[in-house]
Order: C-alpha cells, then structure tokens, then sequence
C-alpha cells in the first residue's frame, strides 16, 4: 500500500667579604631513543590498561550546549516507496555524504523526554500497525530480517499461508516463533524463540534512537511523523539484544543523557556509539544518514563530523572505522553493559579500580619521596 507517513635551596653562610660561588645544576643525562616522562605512574603496561577506563570516564562527562528556540511546524513525514519497501531505501556512501551536508542545524531539546511522557508520550505505543495489514511492526521487522522463520507454535517449520489465524493478536496471520538471526552489530548468529524469557535475545533497534531523535528535533515535530519514524522499516533493524542495549539511546559520537529535574540534561554528551562488527560499520552509517535525511533531522557536529570520516573511509575503501579511542570506549560501554546485571561482576570491578588507584598513589608518593633525598643530598654537598 502507498506509504503513510619544589621547595626553595638551603641558605649557606659565609664568612664576611669572601663570596662562595654557586655550583651550577646539572641534570642528569637523559637516555638515548627515550622522552622524558613527567608523569612516571603511566610508563610501562599501566597506560594500555588505562585507556578503557579513560574512555568510560569520558562517556560519563556531559558536553554543554544551549537549546535553541523551537522553530515551525516539524517536517512533514517523507514520501517514496510502499511501507513495507521502506527498509530498502538506504543511501550509496555517496548520495549519505551528501546527504549529510544537506540535513539541517540540530534543534536540541529544551527539556528532557520524560517531561512529555518519554517513550509513548513522544511517540506512541510500541509498534504500531500504522500500514494497516493486520501486523504489528515488531512481527513484520522478525519476519524480514530472520532466516527460517517459523510462523506455528506447532512442530515443522510453516510459512504463513500454512500458519494463517494461528498467531499471537497482534499478529494473527504472520506471528514469528522461532527463526535464525545474523546479527549484523556484532556478526554473530542467534536462535530466536518467542516466549517470555526468550525474546529479548533479538531486539528490534532503531537505528536513530528515538530519545536520539527527540533530543535533536523529533521533539517539535508533529505526532504522527513521530509515530512513523518509531515503526519506519528504514529506522529498524533485528539485532542481538545486549548490543541493543549497551547502544541505547548514542549516536555515532554522542548521547543524550541526564534529566530536566535534576539540571544534568545534555542533547550530546557521552562518546557515541558504533556496532562492534567493523563489517557493518559502513551500512550502518549510510543507514543512519538515510533516516536522518528521510526525515530533515538535524545532527550535532560531533555526529555530523563522525558519520563524515566514516562514510569517507567507506568510499575509499575502508570498513569505516573511525579511531583506536572510539573503538576502546565502545569495548568499554559494551563490557560494562553486559556486567551491570552481576553484582559480583560490579564488585570486582570497584575492586580493580581501588588496587589501581592505591598502586598509582603509592607510586607517585615514593618518586617524591626520592625526589626530596636527592635534594637533600644536593644541598649537603654544596
């Protein structure tokens, strides 16, 4: 159907009229092929160890920026092909470059989603039948990205004709029960099984997230393109459900993250994320770019600048990595997501990072420790 829409030198005496000339300092000299360190707690291995911590702590340091005035009504919902066609309509790296150029200034929310009833007070209930057939989206996102795909509670696979009427109400004539998913975050393949305690394992992501997309203009845009954008086939995608929830609510480069009420909320803070398969990484920009355009969404720069070098890299031939800091924060954030569940996974960790602390206090106290004998020394010699 149609689409919808240092301290001071000791003082010496000397006997009156006699003049002691100073001993001039000299430092020691420094080993051929090696720089000077000031700060010796991060020679040797300590430094590779440091970097994932480093790029946690990062992704907790909220950037600022101002939130500008709303502006008119929001775009209105992009025409094209057939609904359910929509998942096709992803842009070459070069027709996605320029698109990215085109998209227009971001428009950061002046308050955080949970002021207007986060998920469904800015964009509905979760998957909607908004084409109409008889299918909510979720079923209809399984049913294109699982390959042997089961539509019977009963044993043998069926195809829907043979499943017809048999299927959960939200989806009567094509409910998926089981099916095989390749992944395309993470590349790995996962068994799906419908149930309650087995769903989860795939997860329907969208691509620009939706507290993304209110953050950056979904927000002053009219209710019903807000509910197409959260059940667009372009913006979903089936994916293994803990890289759907390390991702959250990033971008490629920020985040939204903190709350009106508490005075923390920033439209781009964090570092972003990226799927964990580099083989991805190419589509998945180009996708994001396809949904930003459909829809006249604004970026931040620092989105706006990492979606560039990948898309770049891509042309060229690349798999569209970014950086050696990109990739360790998101090992960071990933790993931490998968931990947070475990309280003894939680407790090792506070561990590991107070032995770490005390050993880089206890290091540095001796080196001034040493630092003050040898000026001790110094002075009595003079």
């Amino acid at each position: 159907m149609p689409w919808p829409l240092r301290p001071p030198a000791p003082v010496v005496a000397r006997p009156p009229g006699i003049s002691i000339p100073r001993r001039p300092r000299v430092r020691p000299p420094e080993r051929p092929g090696r720089a000077r360190h000031r700060c010796p707690a991060l020679r040797g291995p300590l430094l590779p160890a440091l970097v994932p911590l480093l790029a946690a702590a990062l992704a907790c340091c909220p950037a600022h920026g101002a939130a500008q005035d709303p502006g008119a009504a929001g775009p209105s919902a992009p025409a094209g092909a057939a609904w359910d066609d929509r998942g096709g309509l992803v842009l070459e790296p070069q027709e996605a470059l320029d698109a990215l150029e085109a998209l227009p200034a971001d428009l950061p929310a002046p308050q955080s989603w949970g002021q207007g009833g986060s998920r469904k007070g800015w964009f509905g209930e979760a998957w909607v039948d908004v084409d109409g057939d008889g299918c909510d989206t979720r079923n209809e996102i399984l049913a294109r990205d699982l390959s042997q795909a089961d539509y019977s509670r009963s044993p043998g696979a069926q195809g829907p004709q043979e499943a017809r009427g048999a299927g959960a109400s939200v989806c009567p004539d094509a409910t998926v029960w089981s099916g095989t998913l390749q992944d395309p975050y993470t590349g790995a393949t996962i068994a799906f099984q419908r149930g309650q305690d087995t769903s989860a394992a795939v997860q329907i992501d969208h691509v620009v997230p939706l507290n993304y997309l209110y953050a950056h203009g979904a927000w002053s845009w009219p209710e019903r393109t807000r509910l197409l954008v959260a059940n667009d086939p372009l913006n979903l995608l089936a994916v293994d459900g803990d890289a759907n929830e390390a991702k959250g609510a990033c971008g490629p480069a920020t985040c939204p993250m903190g709350s009106s009420e508490t005075g923390t909320w920033q439209t781009a803070a964090g570092q972003g994320w990226w799927p964990a398969n580099r083989e991805y990484r190419c589509q998945y920009a180009q996708r994001f770019v396809s949904v930003a355009s459909a829809y006249g969404l604004g970026l931040p720069q620092p989105d706006r600048d990492a979606l560039r070098s990948a898309l770049s890299d891509c042309l060229a031939g690349g798999d569209g990595t970014t950086s050696v800091l990109e990739d360790a924060a998101g090992t960071a954030r990933e790993v931490g997501s998968r931990m947070a569940g475990s309280t003894v996974s939680l407790g090792l960790v506070a561990l590991g990072a107070l032995i770490l602390g005390w050993g880089l206090i206890a290091r540095g106290a001796r080196g001034r420790r040493r630092a003050g004998a040898r000026r001790r020394r110094s002075g009595r010699r003079r």
